[in-house]
């Protein structure tokens, strides 16, 4: 099947705003999806879906409260994020009061060492991957998913990721 018989198959984004949110729910996935595989090649056995949670704590001590603040995110999310973070040794409780929500987690210095490799080794690859699938015209936001859904199709984002990696580009 071709590309465009595939996404003119595609009936959410034939649904256009009805769906918005199942386009963007698949989009993400794809998008996480390359990042846990180029995280995986460069030895990183953490969910990238954590990688906020490491950023947010590089600012210095939070609670879950906060961070769930902060991210926007809910808090048995960051409760559960927290747990496997503190499991893997990359962050450590630094007070605590029983309650979760109240206690307080910094990173380690294995946490500050996985970040470091973090942005040195992900971050600049994925920025400049997701920056050229979002060229083209800012006020046409279907238009632009289409363009996105093609793209991802032709070109999983897991492969642009490892082509950019094994250029080099993310040193």
């Amino acid at each position: 099947m071709e590309i465009d018989e595939a996404i003119d198959g595609d009936l959410i984004a034939q649904l256009g705003f009805l769906s918005l949110g199942s386009r963007f729910r698949r989009l993400g996935e794809r998008l996480q999806t390359g990042v846990s595989e180029l995280a995986g090649l460069e030895g990183i056995a953490l969910n990238p879906a954590q990688f906020p949670i490491l950023v947010a704590l590089e600012q210095g001590p939070r609670t879950v409260g906060a961070l769930a603040r902060r991210l926007d995110l809910s808090q048995p999310g960051i409760t559960r994020g927290i747990g496997k973070l503190v499991t893997e040794g990359l962050v450590e409780p630094v007070e605590s009061d029983g309650d979760q929500r109240l206690s307080t987690f910094a990173l380690s210095a294995a946490g500050q060492d996985l970040l470091a490799r973090i942005r040195k080794r992900i971050f600049p690859l994925v920025q400049r991957a997701v920056a050229e699938l979002c060229e083209g015209p800012a006020d046409d936001l279907l238009g632009h998913l289409t363009r996105l859904d093609h793209a991802l199709a032709k070109t999983p984002f897991e492969q642009r990721l490892r082509a950019m990696r094994n250029q080099g580009s993310g040193a």
